[in-house]
């Protein structure tokens, strides 16, 4: 859970000067995240090539399923308040120690902007959007 939240949020493959891809990761982490992704993917009804399209550089508006899929896969990293508000100290702290300072950057400005909508999907769209803004070299979404 730890090492996918460094991946997962803060553009979250967030490495120092490399970019971090996904074959970067240990084998458990990846077989957790593929059952995660799998669950996510049955629950909110998105499509692979969402997923996909989303981690593109370019900016992509995020359909209401793919918008749930990344609700789902904060609350299967239990990093979500019952509200479905983003915890940001759960997060902060699941993140390794290394990452601290690129966390810390991006959870203060991306909290602040996706607080504002009362729908829990479209909060986790707003800070995968804002981190993928703000820290793209160190962004990817499983």
């Amino acid at each position: 859970m730890v090492e996918m939240l460094s991946i997962l949020l803060l553009a979250i493959s967030i490495a120092t000067a490399i970019e971090l891809q996904p074959n970067d990761l240990p084998s458990a982490l990846l077989e957790q995240m593929s059952w995660f992704h799998s669950a996510c993917l049955r629950e909110s009804g998105t499509s692979e090539d969402q997923v996909a399209r989303f981690n593109r550089p370019e900016p992509v508006e995020a359909s209401r399923e793919l918008q749930c899929y990344m609700h789902c896969m904060f609350r299967m990293h239990n990093v979500t308040r019952p509200d479905g508000d983003i915890d940001v100290i759960d997060v902060y702290h699941a993140i390794p120690k290394r990452f601290n300072s690129i966390a810390l950057k991006v959870l203060v400005k991306c909290h602040k902007l996706a607080i504002s909508s009362e729908d829990p999907c479209e909060r986790a769209y707003a800070h995968h959007k804002c981190w993928k803004e703000t820290e793209p070299q160190h962004y990817y979404l499983f």
